[in-house]
């Protein structure tokens, strides 16, 4: 029996290492800790963007969200080249959303652990000679 308690223990160390690994790999590839960029966009009738940027994101996708976001704004006809009202000088704020986690790392965090667990119970359960408990 103190067998088993010890792989209990050496399970959780195992886990709490994964667990670390994760979290590592996590705040390397999606840049947790890194502050945003800010860029400063104008589309054609030049009308003014502050966009937040995650790091790593190239241009190309922020220009795109800023089509995307910024289509009721376009459609002001106080703000075409031709007319000038003072709002239009006012550069309006986006800020891009940071991925933080996807379903799959989650899944590959807390999954690996888990089934890591079920073996170690299913071996147990197995070396034990599939017996019942004594107290049932």
């Amino acid at each position: 029996m103190n067998m088993w308690r010890r792989l209990f223990r050496l399970w959780v160390l195992l886990t709490a290492i994964w667990l670390m690994g994760c979290v590592w790999f996590g705040a390397t590839n999606w840049h947790w800790f890194q502050p945003s960029r800010v860029y400063e966009v104008a589309d054609p009738n030049d009308e003014k963007y502050r966009v937040d940027v995650p790091p790593g994101t190239p241009e190309d996708e922020v220009a795109l969200f800023v089509q995307k976001s910024a289509g009721s704004k376009w459609l002001r006809k106080e703000c075409a080249k031709d007319r000038s009202a003072p709002w239009c000088d006012v550069a309006a704020s986006f800020q891009m959303p940071r991925q933080y986690f996807t379903w799959q790392y989650l899944a590959v965090s807390i999954g690996g652990p888990l089934s890591l667990l079920m073996v170690g119970y299913a071996l147990y359960w197995a070396f034990s000679g599939f017996r019942r408990s004594a107290d049932r």
